[in-house]
């Protein structure tokens, strides 16, 4: 199993970290190893077929020496049903690593190798850089970056841990979150501290945490971080946290990492790598009531693998719904003060306590009374 791999550039060089890998069966020795810079753009644009299917997944695969991230390619995928993928028509792999994707109105966004951006209604890819700040405006060098949802006005959130340097012989660590800073139509973020600090002695399985993912299961928001071969969840009362160490639980014990959590239909889906060595891993989902439940291996079935693209591996999901979500509104930077206050009245009708809503977890406002879109009794209605 993988921990996800990043370096950095630092000055006018780049800064190398040691890459543990583990993988189910096996512990290879750690390696110094130099990569990609994950902030610089992936390419210089293409054009695909938007994709059309309620569920899109972010990954990378890797056909040799596969510790060195240099060698991951970001590909993107979409399903009906979360359990057979198929390639969005068009999309033409670069060179990434540890990607993940989230959809805003009419833009699909991709991390991984800076930030790609997918015009939904022409199919047009652009590229831009991504960088996350500390608040004090200095580089954050952000590990294992991952989307995590929005914030009322539509900003995007990621959560992340520190760089392998800042951490070093830490006996905690702290899984970070950052919001979106406007106008900078997801290129930039800006870190709002630490959803939650975990003692590494108190966890339930030896490891340092890693890979965090963010998601709403229909209830609650789930953190899942990422032990070696093994997930870890906690839950917070928003997308930004805080999370409690007090409802920390081994949701699957050896059976996978790098997770990705999603609320899908009949459950939660739980994504993870698997694989008997670092050069042969696959992605397989879990399904549970609410994603905290624990997960055997045998939960688990095989939904992608690395054969198709002539890889040996296919790892590191982001799964993200295929949905609008929250509008950018004014505090987001965008639109007209006139058209921002027409949304506004709309959203607040829409977002009534009671009524429908479209996306388990988006948040917005009714009545300065904030809202949060949740599954009862398999219908998503505001709460």
């Amino acid at each position: 199993m993988q921990t996800r791999l990043r370096t950095f550039v630092v000055g006018a060089t780049l800064s190398a970290f040691v890459a543990s890998t583990m993988v189910v069966g096996a512990s290879l020795p750690a390696k110094a190893i130099v990569g990609h810079d994950p902030e610089s753009p992936g390419h210089a644009g293409f054009t695909v077929t938007p994709p059309s299917a309620p569920y899109v997944m972010a990954f990378h695969t890797c056909s040799t020496n596969c510790e060195d991230p240099a060698n991951h390619m970001v590909r993107l995928a979409q399903s009906a049903d979360g359990a057979s993928w198929s390639d969005v028509a068009g999309w033409q792999a670069y060179k990434g690593s540890v990607p993940d994707v989230f959809r805003r109105g009419d833009t699909m966004y991709v991390i991984g190798a800076g930030l790609s951006r997918i015009d939904m209604a022409t199919g047009k890819v652009t590229a831009d850089r991504f960088t996350v700040k500390k608040a004090d405006g200095s580089r954050a060098l952000a590990r294992d970056t991952s989307f995590a949802g929005q914030l009322p006005d539509g900003r995007l959130v990621v959560t992340y841990v520190p760089s392998m340097q800042e951490v070093a012989g830490a006996s905690e660590i702290p899984v970070l979150v950052a919001t979106e800073d406007p106008g900078s139509d997801a290129s930039s973020f800006t870190s709002i501290g630490a959803a939650i600090t975990i003692p590494k002695a108190g966890l339930p399985v030896v490891g340092e945490p890693t890979d965090p993912d963010i998601f709403f299961n229909g209830a609650q928001w789930v953190l899942y971080t990422s032990v070696g071969a093994n997930v870890v969840a906690y839950t917070g009362g928003s997308v930004t946290g805080p999370f409690s160490l007090a409802t920390q639980v081994l949701v699957s014990s050896n059976a996978g990492g790098v997770p990705s959590g999603i609320a899908g239909s009949g459950g939660v889906w739980t994504y993870v790598n698997f694989g008997s060595s670092r050069e042969s891993i696959e992605i397989r989902r879990g399904v549970s009531g609410d994603g905290l439940s624990g997960l055997t291996p045998a939960s688990f079935t095989t939904v992608l693998t690395g054969s198709a693209y002539g890889a040996t591996t296919a790892e590191s999901p982001g799964v993200a719904a295929n949905t609008a979500g929250i509008a950018c509104g004014s505090g987001c930077g965008g639109g007209s003060s006139t058209s921002a206050t027409s949304s506004s009245a709309k959203k607040a009708k829409e977002r009534k306590p009671g009524t429908r809503c479209r996306k388990a977890g988006a948040t917005g406002t009714y009545k300065g009374k904030t809202l949060t879109c949740k599954r009862v009794k398999g219908k998503l209605i505001w709460r």
